[in-house]
C-alpha cells in the first residue's frame, strides 16, 4: 500500500487499541493517543506502558470523554469488533457521525485487508484512530488486530 498514516493513536485500553499501537510500532509509525485519568485499562493503571507507546493522560476517567478525544485528534477510524452492538463501539460510532469523520467496522477474524486498504485509499488519514473490543470480550483480538494492520501496511 502506497499511503501510510503519519501516526495511529487509540485509548489505550487492552484489546483493539492495544494491537493498533503495537502494528504502529512495530512499522515505524508514530503512535499516541489519549488514555482515561490514570492510565487505566481493565488490566489496572498501566502508566509506563501506555506512556511507552505516546499516549497522554485525560484529566478524566471517564471512558467516552477519551473515546471522543482519539475520535476528535484523528482523520478516521478502524473499529476492530466482533460484537458491533457493543457499549464502546456505539460510542465510537456515535461520535465518529456527531464529528463528522470516517469509520470502518471490520469483524478481525474475517480477511479484512483489502476493505481496510480501500477505506485507506479513500479517506487518506495521516493520523488513524483504532478502537475495538477490549481482550476480555474478544481473546486474540489484541494480536489479531496488529497482525492485520501490519499486513494492511507492508503489503
Amino acid at each position: 500500500m502506497s499511503f501510510k498514516p503519519e501516526k495511529i493513536i487509540s485509548g489505550g485500553q487492552t484489546g483493539a487499541d492495544t494491537g493498533g499501537l503495537i502494528a504502529g510500532q512495530r512499522l515505524g509509525i508514530a503512535t499516541g493517543g489519549t488514555a482515561p485519568q490514570g492510565y487505566w485499562t481493565e488490566a489496572g493503571e498501566r502508566a509506563d506502558f501506555l506512556k511507552s507507546f505516546g499516549l497522554i493522560e485525560l484529566a478524566s476517567g471517564n471512558l467516552a470523554e477519551r473515546t471522543r478525544e482519539n475520535i476528535r485528534n484523528s482523520d478516521a477510524t478502524l473499529i476492530f469488533t466482533d460484537n458491533p452492538g457493543s457499549d464502546g463501539t456505539s460510542y465510537t460510532i456515535k461520535f465518529c457521525r456527531e464529528l463528522g469523520k470516517p469509520f470502518l467496522v471490520i469483524d478481525p477474524w474475517d480477511d479484512c485487508c483489502k476493505q481496510i486498504r480501500d477505506f485507506i485509499g479513500k479517506n487518506k488519514p495521516y493520523i488513524l484512530n483504532v478502537a475495538g473490543n477490549r481482550e476480555s470480550n474478544s481473546q486474540g483480538i489484541t494480536w489479531r488486530t496488529a497482525e492485520t494492520i501490519q499486513r494492511v501496511f507492508s503489503g
